[in-house]
Order: structure tokens, then C-alpha cells, then sequence
């Protein structure tokens, strides 16, 4: 979508009519967990290579 071309009454419709913050605050949940399997697996590689 080109906001550039539309009137900003358009855009601030488009904008205030989305998903809202839901979806985004999913993801950033999804992710936080993701790290932390990360940091789990990263902690056990270094205990097992470490000797």
C-alpha cells in the first residue's frame, strides 16, 4: 500500500481500523519464548562442550 498517494483521512482510517496491538503483543510473546529456548539450548551446548 502507497500511503503516499492516499489523503491522510484515509490513511488515519486504515490505521485506526487495523488489528489493533493483539497481534503484536502475540508475537512479542512468541519471540521472548523463542529467546528463551535459545538461552536454554545455548547454556546446554556450553555444558556439554566446555568439558
Amino acid at each position: 500500500m502507497n500511503f503516499v498517494v492516499l489523503p491522510p483521512e484515509i490513511n488515519s482510517a486504515l490505521m485506526l481500523a487495523g488489528a489493533g496491538s493483539g497481534p503484536t503483543l502475540a508475537a512479542a510473546a512468541a519471540w521472548d519464548g523463542l529467546a528463551a529456548e535459545l538461552g536454554d539450548a545455548a547454556s546446554s551446548f556450553s555444558a556439554v562442550t566446555s568439558g
